[in-house]
């Protein structure tokens, strides 16, 4: 069975849902296609683990000038609370054992790092073909091994890779690039909403789920997106938005096949992994002021506490942490069971909140608990790209190139390296342009 379209989107994840907001009034006939049975692709929470649904996904906003941002405002009337981050750190043994410090009372090593990856911008870039990892740089720029574990647990955990995989040439220019401010927002709604709110203004129609795509054909006259079981769309134009991961494993298959620049892009940008640990406690054990810990050397390198408006207050108390971890860290936690996993994080929580008179504050008063692994969601295969070792200036722009009537969006074409909720609205919103002026063209040739 064949239907026709002006347009088709592949993935119903924020950035082809944002594309097809931005479409739907010049192409009423536009169709979203997405393999799985919901909406949202890495936007995803977590129900049960506090009195509103957590976040599996992304949960911060970084930067006030932003789409998210815009969208949130403008179309839902959405407000923020803005946070310094990083805002708490714990320091053990490995890493020098000053404890708990607030980011206020850091000592001039640690604010040395914040300086060297805050003005990475200012370096040239390393030649082609000589990129360098982070951990690299930080040697040359003799940084100690305390400085090395506080850039791991701040900077490679928040990118999604260790050090050693973190690129410097698209690290500078990440920081070349970054123009949505340094503000750390919190939205006291869910991500969720904000997909919802699309899909209901995209009408909900227009998105067929369950719709799994096996194969693209396309040329300069249009293209045929052919599902799995037979089915098949043909349009004017295609945008594909699915995440890198799935590029890179063949997942749909090109006809003509993709060009080399694309295809050696699609190689050397690399995705990493994110994990969740969710836990509920029965109370409140740490200080009122605090919502962010980043723990250098310490089992998770970050966790946060959260409070927001309840939406089912009668689903969990409201004392939930939650721990992030990322980069090949997550491999060793997913093959040590989600058990002991939790027991790690408890124990590491029972270290730094532990008094005399109450030593195990944590392991004493959980309620339950959950870990999140990206990588086991077969839709996503990992959680975002990031500045990767070996890539070269242009990739992410090749990533993106459209090729006929065949369009590309996602975090991982953002030329400006911003693995982040706007990056991939910022690319369907480019994405949108370049098709609406490819559909207004006269057309060249038969598909």
């Amino acid at each position: 069975m064949e239907s026709f379209h002006s347009v088709a989107i592949v993935g119903a994840g924020i950035s082809g849902l944002y594309a097809a907001h931005l479409l739907k009034g010049r192409f009423p006939d536009l169709v979203v296609l997405e393999a799985q049975d919901r909406i949202g692709g890495r936007i995803k929470q977590v129900h049960g683990l506090a009195p509103w649904p957590v976040e599996a996904g992304p949960e911060f906003i970084h930067g006030r000038n932003c789409e998210v941002v815009r969208y949130l405002e403008t179309q839902m009337g959405a407000t923020f609370e803005e946070k310094e981050w990083p805002e708490w750190w714990y320091f053990n043994k490995e890493a020098g054992g000053q404890g708990l410090l607030h980011d206020e009372q850091v000592d001039d090593e640690v604010d040395k790092v914040h300086d060297l990856f805050g003005d990475c911008g200012d370096e040239p870039f390393p030649p082609p073909g000589q990129d360098m990892s982070a951990a690299e740089w930080m040697k040359q720029k003799g940084c100690t091994k305390r400085q090395i574990a506080v850039a791991d647990a701040c900077y490679a955990n928040d990118f999604a890779c260790n050090l050693e995989h973190l690129g410097v040439r698209e690290m500078i220019e990440e920081n070349r690039r970054w123009d949505s401010g340094e503000s750390y927002l919190i939205y006291d709604g869910s991500t969720g909403a904000m997909v919802n709110h699309m899909a209901d203004r995209i009408g909900r129609d227009r998105i067929r789920l369950n719709w799994h795509v096996a194969g693209i054909e396309y040329g300069n006259n249009g293209a045929v997106v052919k599902c799995r079981d037979g089915r098949s769309v043909r349009c004017g134009a295609v945008l594909v938005t699915v995440p890198i991961s799935l590029l890179q494993r063949n997942v749909i298959a090109f006809s003509p096949p993709l060009p080399a620049a694309k295809q050696t892009a699609i190689q050397r940008i690399k995705m990493g992994n994110a994990l969740k640990i969710i836990i509920n406690f029965s109370r409140k054990f740490w200080p009122d002021n605090m919502y962010d810990v980043v723990c250098p050397g310490s089992f998770i390198p970050e966790f946060w506490m959260l409070t927001k408006t309840p939406t089912d207050p009668t689903a969990a108390t409201p004392y939930t942490v939650v721990g992030f971890l990322a980069g090949d860290r997550t491999q060793a936690v997913a093959s040590m069971g989600d058990t002991e996993a939790q027991r790690r994080f408890l124990e590491q929580l029972d270290a730094i909140f532990g008094k005399p008179e109450d030593p195990h504050p944590a392991s004493s008063s959980v309620v339950k608990g959950v870990v999140h692994d990206w990588a086991k969601e077969p839709y996503a295969l990992g959680a975002y790209t990031y500045p990767s070792l070996g890539a070269e200036l242009g990739d992410r722009a090749a990533l993106g190139a459209p090729v006929g009537r065949l369009f590309f969006a996602g975090e991982h074409c953002n030329e400006s390296i911003n693995p982040c909720m706007q990056g991939a609205m910022q690319t369907a919103e480019r994405a949108a342009e370049l098709m609406v002026a490819a559909l207004a063209a006269p057309l060249r040739s038969r598909l």
